[in-house]
């Protein structure tokens, strides 16, 4: 079962800043603290944070970047509390909602920088235009494609970052740094599990928004006694 908050007022938007309020719930609903079953949910788009913020092009510019930033710091922070105090995972199922420029790199960056550093997943809108009037999209496409059939580089290059997929023990964190494709992962190994920690890196040469067009390089250490190891890629 995944819930959410009340998108608004659970997160009011005035304009330069964002007041985001933590979750009634002191347990998740129908279940339990811990619940196996659950998995909080929330949305994270800078332009709730006011409406003259996408007013003029339907997606935040550039000088909006600092309170954007500052909007997803607290959200996603303050869900990853909330998620953390019902012992269940956190997943940011909605956010971007932008076109094919650097605005939406910037927004997509930072919504995905954010969410690695809380070990939350996260789902961009959308895949694909589909009638899309909930937004603020207009004729344009918030999707990986424009009308024409053609790919949004730039957006799905962004979207196209490394992760850990599975791990074999818990991840205790994870970063990717989106000026070099350079990713780092921490995982506190559980030797009972038998399956191997898996790496997604998008590695393609035949396109021009790889990441990894020459190939990829992995580096395995330990980081202490406790069977952590940290994994690089590069």
């Amino acid at each position: 079962m995944m819930f959410e908050p009340g998108q608004f007022p659970d997160m009011l938007g005035l304009g330069t800043e964002a007041v985001v309020w933590h979750l009634g719930f002191t347990k998740p609903p129908g279940g339990e603290i811990g619940s196996a079953n659950h998995v909080l949910n929330d949305h994270t788009y800078c332009c709730q944070l006011g409406a003259n913020v996408c007013a003029a092009t339907g997606e935040p510019s550039a000088a909006d970047a600092p309170r954007c930033l500052d909007l997803h710091e607290k959200r996603i922070g303050t869900r990853d509390q909330d998620a953390r105090k019902l012992g269940i995972p956190l997943i940011m199922s909605e956010f971007g909602a932008c076109m094919d420029g650097q605005s939406c790199v910037t927004e997509v960056t930072q919504v995905t920088d954010v969410a690695d550093q809380h070990l939350a997943g996260w789902a961009y809108w959308e895949f694909k235009t589909y009638k899309d009037l909930t937004t603020s999209a207009g004729t344009r496409s918030e999707g990986f494609y424009n009308f024409d059939g053609t790919l949004q580089k730039p957006k799905v290059k962004a979207l196209s970052r490394s992760y850990v997929k599975a791990a074999q023990g818990t991840t205790k964190s994870m970063n990717f740094d989106t000026e070099t494709g350079h990713f780092e992962a921490i995982v506190q190994l559980d030797l009972s599990i038998e399956k191997p920690t898996l790496i997604h890196a998008h590695q393609d040469a035949t396109v021009d928004y790889s990441w990894y067009p020459y190939g990829i390089n992995v580096n395995i250490e330990s980081v202490d006694t406790n069977t952590t190891v940290k994994a690089t890629t590069t």
